[in-house]
């Protein structure tokens, strides 16, 4: 019988497992032998489940899909085939290697986390959670994540797929990002996972997720965990909070050329800090049709760049760039798609 999580919380509100050891046992070993024969083990950073290659794909991976990252691990890995090439790069090499990621902060600490490691830890990437911890942009998931793949150590990973299998699996009805949810999620995770293997184990709850125990409608009858799960109805879980509303807002950018050079300035922050970009008109400077349009989101707002021809001098703080300059420039991937948008526009 499949019993909701509300019925498995005392008087109190203290929750209580969901399963049995017996029940937890039998649901390992299901995943297992699925992950065998269905898991994602051609990604590139399982190939030998390399530290620097593992500690590049979490930070690649935050907030970015494996279809977009797959193809720019590849091309990161040829340019900083090692942690210490990636040390002894500049900002702007790493920066530019990062185009298409977006979030440009993830490279600045990446980067910073590279230096520090080669500095403090002889260029290993560590293994101890207070290490991990102690670098920049290194969270709890991250640091969790790189000690199960990377090192094969007692770990608890919960991502976003491996969060959805689990409130699924016990049928959590409380949204996940509650403090409730988030104790729910945490305490049968504890349970849930093993303490030894977990590279395996956080793999194969990974790639269900990824796979079978998808977003939105689940694929049930082909699931491993199906005999052992309590969900009642699984295509409504994970719940969440409802969503802030996303803000719409207008910029204005101007197009400085002159002859086959294209004028950028290197923006001072605190959005794409040392990347090159259109700069910015103000309102009153604003008059007839712009050139081109391009609208982007950015957390959670969804903005619409209006670029205009521009009149008059070229401030002085400006550079110039020939379009074969452009394409090795440090930009973000909104103002690259603008200006190709303004040479169609344009030719």
């Amino acid at each position: 019988m499949k019993v909701p999580y509300e019925a498995m919380v005392d008087k109190k509100k203290r929750p209580l497992s969901p399963a049995s050891p017996q029940m937890i046992s039998s649901a390992r070993k299901a995943l297992h032998s699925w992950h065998l024969l269905h898991g994602r083990h051609d990604l590139p950073w399982r190939k030998n489940f390399d530290p620097y290659g593992v500690l590049i794909s979490e930070f690649m991976l935050q907030q970015t899909t494996v279809a977009t990252v797959t193809p720019r691990y590849h091309a990161w890995m040829r340019r900083f085939p090692s942690i210490r090439d990636l040390a002894s790069a500049s900002e702007s090499e790493v920066l530019s290697a990062w185009e298409g990621l977006g979030y440009y902060s993830r490279a600045r600490r990446l980067h910073l986390v590279a230096n520090l490691i080669v500095e403090k830890h002889s260029g290993q990437v560590p293994k101890e959670e207070s290490d991990l911890l102690a670098l920049p942009g290194i969270g709890a998931y991250t640091a969790s994540a790189i000690r199960a793949f990377a090192h094969d150590q007692p770990a608890i990973v919960l991502d976003t797929n491996i969060i959805r299998v689990i409130a699924r699996w016990a049928n959590i009805l409380d949204p996940i990002d509650t403090p409730r949810g988030r104790v729910a999620i945490g305490m049968i995770a504890a349970s849930f996972f093993p303490k030894s293997q977990c590279r395996s184990f956080a793999s194969a709850l990974m790639d269900l997720g990824a796979t079978v125990c998808v977003a939105g409608k689940p694929d049930c009858a082909v699931c491993p965990l199906g005999t052992t799960c309590s969900a009642v109805n699984p295509g409504k879980l994970p719940k969440k909070s409802p969503r802030s509303v996303t803000t719409k807002l207008v910029e204005h950018r101007a197009f400085f050329q002159k002859g086959n050079r294209l004028f950028l300035e290197q923006s001072q922050g605190p959005r794409w800090r040392g990347l090159w970009i259109l700069p910015e008109l103000g309102k009153r400077a604003v008059k007839g049709r712009p050139l081109a349009e391009i609208t982007y989101p950015i957390t959670r707002y969804r903005v619409t760049m209006k670029i205009h021809r521009a009149v008059g001098n070229i401030p002085s703080w400006l550079k110039g760039f020939s379009h074969g300059e452009l394409s090795s420039l440090p930009m973000p991937s909104p103002f690259r798609k603008a200006i190709q948008k303004l040479d169609s526009n344009l030719s």
